[in-house]
């Protein structure tokens, strides 16, 4: 009988494997194949992405681009409201501001300017040693009236006011709630010595009347002040 023969599996390169089987999973691709990490069937843990911070500077969005315009508008207008302010009030007290120093007040020359129109003599006095003319001024209407400010040696600002006659509006709006302290006469004319005002300002007055003029002295300061401008005033429309 002719010998038994044993089927073998070839090794790779023509090798013999001497006649043994070798089982299909233990053949050296299949080896490989269990070896190989990219075909296991073992499921990879998930690797969420990782959130990136914030930058600090944000791009210009609608939101904040309205905010800033809001702050820049509400700047704006406190600006304006505090130029306005500045303008109209003033800073400080009347007394505490002095005329400019380059300012050219001629309060003679405006008196002659003003007496080409004014309907009374119009009193332009010297004020003395140590007053100051601040300002003068003349307005026409249904009552002209003249106006000139003084800052007095005592440092305060005393205003003299002329008109044809000095009238009860005319009191009411210089010296609201005046009072009559004392009636007297000076250099001829009738005058009265009065006091008023308001929000707590308690101011004096001295007011005279003549036969075509009404003049009125006041300002927050002592009689004697007063009565001294009065008495120059008086003197002026006089001559």
């Amino acid at each position: 009988m002719p010998a038994a023969r044993t089927l073998g599996t070839r090794l790779p390169d023509g090798e013999d494997n001497g006649g043994m089987h070798v089982p299909h999973d233990q053949t050296p691709e299949a080896l490989e194949s269990a070896e190989d990490p990219a075909t296991s069937e073992t499921p990879q843990p998930t690797v969420e992405p990782r959130p990136q911070p914030k930058s600090a500077y944000e791009l210009p969005s609608k939101k904040n681009t309205v905010l800033r315009n809001m702050v820049w508008a509400l700047a704006l207008t406190m600006a304006v409201v505090v130029v306005v302010g500045i303008a109209f009030f003033g800073v400080g007290s009347d007394a505490g501001r002095e005329p400019l120093a380059n300012s050219e007040l001629d309060v003679a020359a405006s008196a002659e300017r003003a007496q080409d129109v004014a309907d009374f003599p119009v009193a332009a006095p010297e004020p003395g040693e140590g007053w100051t003319e601040r300002s003068a001024r003349f307005t026409t209407g249904e009552s002209a009236q003249w106006t000139v400010e003084y800052t007095s040696p005592s440092e305060h600002l005393v205003t003299l006011t002329e008109e044809s006659e000095v009238s009860a509006p005319l009191l009411s709006s210089v010296l609201p709630g005046a009072t009559l302290e004392e009636e007297l006469s000076i250099d001829g004319a009738d005058c009265q010595v009065l006091s008023g005002g308001e929000s707590g300002a308690t101011k004096r007055g001295i007011s005279c009347q003549g036969e075509e003029f009404g003049l009125l002295v006041h300002g927050a300061t002592d009689r004697e002040e007063l009565q001294a401008l009065m008495e120059r005033a008086l003197a002026g429309v006089r001559e």
